[in-house]
């Protein structure tokens, strides 16, 4: 009742506060200031836990959109490499490394500084491995020189078996491609790629870009997919590859991997042209070059990847025996427990539907849907910016990375039920479950969990297996470790008080395919309301309107200016539409039965306007 009583007086509040001309300029001045602090989007999630005053101040949230984020220069509709995810201050390992150290300072002496200030603590590991970065980042060069080498060699492959420059202290040629740093989870490989690239000079996502290597991927798949349709030229990893050169001096992957042959061979192709056109690669991983892709399907066509890889990187092992990801602050009380596998089946289920409903304020979950690139993704109970699922509805279907990424953008929170023991037996359910762990991690989004285990006992091998499930089970064990790593720092406090991080909202936009000539299914315009209803209200006001139509200029156009033209265009399509809205046009905000009914009619008639 109290939780009700709260979303009207919300609604209320919100309608009083939009009934005036006046009240658009206020509402746009919140939203510029919240754009400054908390990346371009501005949306704001629920938190998973915490006292009630805690959950009525939802999370802030920060745009990481690794991919193609709606910022890239090409403009709506165009396949050109995005700008990565660099509208944001803090990278990967969480830490504000921009405000922190100093473009042009060398990483490990950055390191230093900070250690003397005590702001972190000493890690030969991390200073070794900074070491190595060292003669990366004083081998790259500035961009007036980049520029200068494509009028001198008529583009960037005109130079294509030209040398690129040591570093300052000589190194050799085998160290200018960029550097590969592996080591066990936890380890901070992330951490210190991040400090890395904070020292780096240049713009944040064009000169330099710092990515997941899971969103890199699937902005490189949607690029290729529409150069397929749109380019003359029958090499669309090198026309890919040569716009990203353009634009990139340096590449940092994050979390590197390859899992299927399709990735397996787009990869060694974009690496060979990037290091051709004089494109630094950074990348952190959890496996040896050599363990790449090990028992993978035609892996002998992915070997002189590995040897290019050796050749021209430095290989850096972080061989440290602490996990940092298990050292976060453990959190106490019932309300705070996120991974239930205490008491009987029907108990962790009735907890995790209770621990799900107050987050959504008892708001009802419905069903809805999830447009990702032509197809539909089902979710059966959502609400609130919260989605209940059974493990079998994310793992046992045919859900990828890019699925997972949808549902880390549209959710701050999950909940997961019936979880399983794993085993070698299906390891297709083992790899989904890596999968959905890795993207919801990447993506701050807060996880519940009812299993029938702990995360470290939830996968065992079978015994009496075959040589060929004993080789792919052994690759699932390698990869289950960091899994077990993140599930552990996922239930710190550390990582429950971090920001929600989804990719823009012009990404959703895209993949729902929000065109004038398009109508989307109910179920759809369901999903994008849980992304844009920021405020938890069940109303849009004019700042969470103008966020969804910037993000539909973003998509079509590569601007996020909102014109008044455009807000009135959207607004008088809803009211003329409504028939208890023809005399309420003052009042500037769309309810969720408005927005389910006229929700398509009004997208056709904002985009109408520029």
């Amino acid at each position: 009742v109290r939780a009700a009583s709260v979303v009207r007086v919300r609604a209320a509040l919100a309608r009083a506060r939009h009934s005036s001309t006046a009240s658009r300029r206020v509402a746009r001045e919140h939203r510029r200031a919240r754009d400054g602090s908390e990346g371009r989007d501005g949306v704001r999630g629920a938190p998973v836990a915490g006292a009630s005053r805690a959950r009525d101040d939802a999370w802030r949230c920060v745009d990481v959109d690794g991919a193609d984020n709606g910022r890239g220069r090409a403009g709506g509709g165009d396949w050109g490499v995005g700008d990565g995810a660099d509208a944001t201050t803090t990278l990967g390992s969480g830490i504000d490394f921009f405000a922190l150290a100093e473009a042009g300072e060398r990483p490990s002496a950055a390191y230093g500084r900070l250690v003397s200030e005590g702001f972190i603590r000493h890690d030969d590991a991390q200073i070794k491995a900074l070491e190595a970065l060292d003669a990366v980042h004083a081998s790259v060069k500035p961009e007036s020189s980049r520029a200068a080498q494509r009028v001198k060699t008529g583009g960037w492959f005109g130079g294509l078996f030209d040398v690129a420059d040591g570093t300052a202290s000589g190194a050799p040629v085998a160290r200018d491609g960029g550097a590969y740093i592996h080591g066990g989870p936890g380890s901070g490989k992330t951490f210190v790629m991040d400090l890395f690239y904070a020292t780096l000079a240049g713009e944040r996502g064009v000169e330099k870009r710092r990515e997941h290597f899971h969103s890199f991927m699937l902005e490189t798949h949607t690029a290729l997919h529409k150069l397929k349709d749109t380019a003359r030229n029958s090499d669309t990893v090198g026309v890919y590859a040569t716009a990203l050169a353009q634009r990139t001096r340096v590449l940092c992957l994050d979390e590197f991997q390859i899992v299927d042959v399709a990735d397996a061979m787009i990869i060694r192709r974009l690496l060979e042209a990037l290091w051709a056109a004089g494109v630094k690669v950074v990348t952190t991983s959890n496996r040896h070059p050599d363990e790449l892709y090990k028992n993978g399907l035609n892996r002998s066509q992915f070997l002189p990847c590995i040897a290019q890889i050796k050749e021209r990187c430095i290989v850096h092992e972080m061989a440290s025996d602490r996990d940092y990801r298990l050292t976060g602050s453990v959190r106490e009380g019932d309300e705070s427990v996120t991974w239930m596998s205490r008491g009987s089946r029907g108990e962790r289920e009735a907890w995790l539907s209770h621990r799900l409903q107050e987050l959504a304020h008892e708001r009802s979950f419905k069903p809805l849907q999830i447009a990702v690139g032509g197809r539909l993704v089902h979710v059966r109970r959502a609400g609130g910016g919260i989605a209940h699922f059974d493990f079998h509805e994310l793992c046992d279907s045919a859900l990828g990375a890019a699925d997972y990424t949808a549902l880390a953008s549209i959710f701050s929170a999950i909940g997961v039920g019936h979880v399983p023991r794993l085993s070698s037996d299906r390891l297709d359910l083992v790899r989904r479950f890596i999968t959905f762990i890795d993207v919801m991690y990447e993506h701050k989004v807060k996880l519940l969990v009812s299993a029938e285990t702990e995360p470290a006992e939830l996968f065992q091998s079978s015994s009496g297996d075959d040589s060929a499930r004993k080789n792919a089970a052994r690759d699932e064990e390698f990869a289950w470790d960091r899994t077990v790593s993140r599930l552990m720092e996922m239930q710190t406090k550390e990582f429950q008080e971090a920001a929600w991080r989804p990719k823009a909202g012009a990404w959703l936009l895209e993949q729902a395919r929000v065109k004038v000539d398009e109508v989307l299914p109910v179920g759809v315009l369901r999903s994008l309301w849980q992304r844009y209803d920021t405020s938890r209200d069940n109303i849009l006001d004019e700042a969470e309107l103008e966020c969804l139509i910037g993000d539909l200029n973003q998509m079509r156009l590569g601007h996020r200016h909102v014109s008044d033209d455009q807000l009135d265009a959207f607004m008088s399509s809803v009211c003329q539409n409504s028939l208890d809205r023809k005399n309420a046009r003052s009042n500037r905000y769309v309810t969720y039965e408005e927005f389910e009914k006229f929700g398509n009619e009004a997208f056709v008639a904002c985009m109408r306007h520029r």
